[in-house]
């Protein structure tokens, strides 16, 4: 045996030997690995196991919405959890296989070492395909949790919502009243002198002051202190911020973080000041929480308005508001935080003191009643405003006034449910409309002016001439224009962000029930049409998906044919193409969106399309071609918006491209509507797709005996005095023949397009015919 193979035999050797030794460390190594993931699955199910006990022990339906709300996100989050352990525990599930099939098939005589590696990775797979299950096992548990929790809140929302009592109209309700009015006072007076036993008896001297101390600061932060920063920030805006759109709306979001702020912290310090005090005895300190979240929120809605009216200041105002109609409506912000406030009080006052039944009906109806006749003074007034605008007779409509008119509608319709269903008993209900009537205009009015102040920053603040923009433009190469866009993307996400949360937002006052009144309708009875089953729910909330779908669409297309596209270096024509596909797409996803809703599969969908194939392809042959050309014209673009293209005798500009067809404006100004089939599949000259350049062509005849150098000159020059004629090319002028005792001239010049060339020749026509005139020269007609 040679002495390199006895080398590479010890090599082999000491390899094996080393395996051996480390196989037990690996096996190790990848159990301590696992152990983490395998722990979460473990505790996760014993997490579960303690929720479903909870929900399972609310047997006479004790449990409020609040635990069982409670509940479901618990749930939500084992199910997350059990889901991250299967995602780490199944990779190395994976790479055990991959190890146990590099070992082979167990034999009698392999190495020891081999076989408890083996047995070490077999047992360690059991531990983690286990453990998956479980997690797998978990994570449908919770979401089953999950959805009856959902299913029960439904019910509860709905059941409170939808609960009838007696209508105010009804004497029984008031005889109720007055004869539990005793006991409701009484109960009162229990309250308050329960709250009274409840204080504290040594120190009152150092217990006041505290409380005196708390409200002085209280109001020094709710009053001076604003005041004082409100007009540092105007200081500053005037004096030392740029004249930007940006200055106008960071103004006004100063205002409302300020006022809101030291409110907030006023009572915050005041709340303090009671609880030191020992005034916040455990009777009255659920009511005082209550009073101080309601009282800061009060003061958000007092700034938002005072940030967003600006009365006196018209040329910071956000709004499109003139300084009358700001005066009008200036006085609802207030009232609306102190009306909302009373109404928490009365309704968790009456809660606390625990009143009789048909007091507490009385309260809601009080409130409903307050929170009603608010909206409807602002909605009075507003249409006071617009009636008596300057421009209400000549104003065109637009996508601004129509959304402010449907939701107009909108809250006018809600009134007129609230009070109906107040009449008709339905007390909880009114109280719900109105209230949501409200907290909507609040979040609305919020994400408005988050709005404004993301996209004037972004637009500001990132644009090409802006420090920011020169440092990016300098410091990583990106060209201004990019910057730019760069500035209109990151308004966009934000402002999509916004719109998010301000949906999210909007479901506050529904409670944890939202989705309760499409679970009511989606109860209803079912419609079985062709095997599939559809609930009139169902086919509700498509109508709603689809409705958000295109409107959807339509905002994307706005955005990029007004904000986006024109930031870029695109031309009308491009510009058109992508907004057009985009277009079409979003209804496409719309469409998807809303038949999926209804609970039709994809599968199915292909089945109905390819069930529909022929009769497409024979039936509406045409339009498909027509719209497939219109996708061919959109991508390839032969032919783009802006082009001078003639088709048969007809020859004009290309004004607007669509899937179906392509509208041109010939030289009447009428549009001449061409199929997209027309512009693929025939010859169609465009004039302005490859060289833009028009060129004039002048042909005359002269006398035999005409000094040609002369009119050679005088052709040139007349061109030289046109600014439409191009320098490069160089007009050019030709002797095209003599024939019949006279020379031909031929003369050729550019101009800048095509749509140029019909007003410049005739405008060289006139100084030319008048100087050869003035000259002596005698034109006749060209041969032929």
């Amino acid at each position: 045996m040679t002495r390199s193979i006895r080398a590479r035999l010890l090599c082999l050797a000491l390899l094996v030997v080393c395996a051996g030794a480390l196989a037990p460390a690996a096996v190790a190594q990848d159990r301590g690995a696992a152990a983490p993931a395998i722990a979460a699955v473990d505790a996760q199910a014993s997490e579960l196991a303690a929720i479903r006990q909870a929900a399972g022990d609310d047997t006479d339906g004790a449990t409020g919405v609040e635990q069982k709300a409670e509940l479901r996100d618990r749930a939500m989050a084992v199910g997350s959890a059990a889901n991250e352990a299967v995602a780490l525990l199944e990779p190395q599930l994976a790479a055990i296989d991959a190890r146990l099939a590099e070992l082979g098939e167990a034999s009698d005589t392999e190495a020891p070492d081999v076989k408890a590696q083996r047995e070490g990775l077999a047992d360690l797979r059991g531990d983690i395909d286990s453990a998956i299950k479980r997690g797998r096992l978990v994570a449908a548990d919770a979401k089953e949790t999950i959805d009856r929790m959902i299913r029960e809140i439904n019910e509860a929302f709905s059941r409170d919502t939808f609960k009838e009592v007696a209508s105010p109209l009804s004497p029984m309700l008031w005889s109720q009243v007055g004869a539990r009015l005793p006991d409701d006072l009484a109960r009162l007076g229990d309250f308050a002198r329960d709250w009274r036993d409840q204080l504290p008896q040594a120190g009152p001297a150092p217990r006041l002051a505290a409380l005196a101390g708390s409200l002085a600061l209280a109001l020094a932060l709710a009053l001076p202190l604003r005041r004082h920063l409100r007009e540092a920030g105007r200081r500053v805006a005037t004096a030392q911020v740029p004249s930007t759109r940006a200055r106008r709306s960071a103004l006004a979001l100063w205002f409302v973080l300020v006022g809101t702020l030291t409110a907030a912290l006023g009572v915050t310090v005041f709340f303090f000041g009671l609880n030191w005090s020992g005034v916040l005895t455990r009777t009255v300190r659920p009511l005082a929480e209550s009073l101080a979240q309601i009282a800061a929120l009060g003061a958000f809605v007092l700034s938002l308005g005072a940030g967003l009216l600006l009365v006196g200041q018209p040329s910071w105002r956000l709004l499109p508001l003139d300084d009358t109609a700001a005066h009008r409506l200036r006085p609802f912000p207030p009232l609306a935080a102190i009306l909302t406030f009373l109404g928490v009080l009365l309704v968790e006052g009456g809660r606390a003191v625990g009143v009789s039944q048909p007091a507490a009906i009385v309260i809601n109806y009080l409130v409903a009643a307050v929170y009603g006749g608010l909206i409807v003074a602002v909605l009075l007034t507003l249409g006071r405003i617009r009636r008596t605008h300057p421009d209400a007779a000549n104003r065109q409509p637009s996508a601004r006034t129509t959304l402010a008119t449907i939701a107009t509608l909108l809250a006018w319709a809600c009134v007129a449910a609230a009070l109906i269903a107040a009449l008709q008993g339905y007390v909880n209900l009114a109280l719900f409309l109105t209230r949501q009537v409200i907290w909507t205009a609040v979040v609305s009015a919020s994400a408005f002016l988050l709005l404004v102040v993301v996209d004037d920053l972004c637009t500001t603040f990132l644009s090409g001439d802006s420090r920011l923009g020169r440092s990016l433009h300098v410091g990583l190469g990106l060209r201004r224009a990019q910057v730019g866009q760069l500035g209109v993307l990151l308004s966009a996400l934000l402002r999509i962000a916004i719109l998010v949360w301000a949906a999210l937002l909007l479901s506050g006052p529904l409670g944890p029930g939202a989705s309760s009144l499409f679970y009511q309708i989606g109860s209803s009875a079912e419609i079985q049409i062709g095997g599939f089953t559809i609930v009139p729910g169902a086919i509700l909330k498509a109508a709603v998906v689809l409705a958000i779908g295109i409107a959807l669409m339509r905002v994307v297309r706005r955005w990029l044919e007004d904000r986006y596209l024109p930031a870029t270096d695109l031309d009308p024509g491009a510009r058109n193409s992508v907004s057009t596909i985009v277009s079409y797409a979003g209804i496409l996803l719309a469409g998807f969106w809303a038949i999926s809703t209804l609970g039709i599969g994809v599968e199915r969908i292909a089945l109905v399309v390819s069930a529909l194939s022929v009769g497409i392809g024979f039936g509406l042959q045409a339009i498909t071609q027509n719209f497939v050309s219109g996708l061919i014209l959109l991508a390839e673009r032969p032919v783009k918006i802006g082009d001078t293209v003639r088709i048969g005798t007809e020859e004009g500009d290309v004004r607007r491209i669509s899937v179906r067809s392509t509208e041109i404006q010939i030289a009447d100004r009428s549009t001449l509507i061409v199929p997209n089939s027309e512009l693929v599949t025939k010859p169609i000259r465009n004039m302005t797709l490859a060289d833009p350049l028009g060129r004039i062509q002048i042909v005359f005849s002269a006398p035999i005996g005409v000094d040609v150098a002369a009119v050679r000159q005088a052709i040139l020059e007349t061109f030289a005095a046109q600014e439409a004629v191009r320098t490069e090319p160089a007009p050019s002028v030709f002797i095209d023949g003599i024939d019949e005792g006279k020379v031909t001239f031929k003369s050729f010049a550019f101009v800048g397009g095509p749509r140029q060339v019909y007003g410049t020749r005739s405008a060289v026509l006139f100084t030319l015919l008048e100087r050869l005139r003035a000259e002596g020269v005698h034109l006749t007609a060209p041969p032929g």
